[in-house]
């Protein structure tokens, strides 16, 4: 059940196609009466076709029918219509959506990890004075791994908030791929693989994101020129080996 809750949903009432929704709001719905358990459909990723809202478990509850009253009151009509939402009021519309959100993202994939790395160095000192040295060997190089491991979630979970799947995140080891995989989990909001719309933060992240992969690839042609020596003077030329080299010789 919680990995249908995850899931963002489609179905039809009445032959018209609505959504997206989550499976709560599905939930919801269903219980309101507006609709029909055999002859509206839903659909989510992974499903081959589209199913019958009475065949999903736990969409629609199993009631036992109540022994009749007699009233003078006419019966109330249990019928309320959806609402339904237009793709554009979707667009930054965070609650909706299963998933990590894009701050959430940015945050433990890119601030947590500098953070982590700048408190290192004295917690590996602290484990060596604490632990002695045979056992941290073992246990520095497992604290190192924390903010890979806690990039491999967030960058999983922020694909699913977009409405991507999970396998995408192997994108980001492709060469030009992982430049779009990244922008869309660095830029795009919740959904957007359903709405196709930035809002305006996004907007002003895709911007800067942009920006610092063009002045990226801009720094390493100028590099690769200053190196080549199609550019700058001969002795910015070796300044510049001279660094490469030391940076790429073994240490002693």
């Amino acid at each position: 059940m919680s990995e249908l809750a995850e899931l963002v949903w489609f179905y039809t009432r009445g032959g018209e196609r609505m959504g997206p929704v989550t499976f709560d709001e599905l939930k919801i719905k269903a219980g309101e009466g507006g609709l029909n358990p055999r002859l509206d459909m839903a659909w989510t990723q992974g499903m081959e076709t589209w199913t019958p809202l009475g065949e999903i478990e736990g969409l629609f509850e199993r009631r036992t029918a109540p022994e009749p009253q007699e009233s003078l009151a006419p019966a109330a009509d249990p019928y309320r219509p959806p609402q339904s939402e237009d793709l554009s009021s979707l667009v930054g519309k965070d609650s909706g959506w299963p998933g990590a959100r894009r701050r959430s993202f940015i945050f433990m994939c890119l601030i947590f990890p500098f953070t982590w790395g700048l408190g290192s160095a004295p917690v590996t000192v602290f484990l060596g004075e604490k632990l002695g040295p045979q056992i941290s060997q073992i246990a520095v190089p497992v604290t190192q791994l924390v903010p890979f491991i806690v990039s491999l979630v967030y960058g999983l979970k922020r694909l699913v908030n977009l409405g991507m799947s999970r396998w995408w995140y192997l994108g980001q080891f492709v060469p030009i791929l992982n430049f779009w995989v990244g922008y869309r989990c660095f830029a795009c909001p919740a959904g957007y693989a359903v709405h196709k719309k930035l809002d305006g933060a996004g907007v002003f992240l895709a911007i800067v994101y942009w920006l610092v992969f063009a002045l990226v690839i801009l720094s390493l042609g100028a590099l690769v020129a200053v190196y080549t020596g199609a550019l700058g003077t001969p002795e910015l030329q070796r300044q510049i080996q001279d660094e490469l080299r030391n940076a790429t010789a073994p240490s002693p």
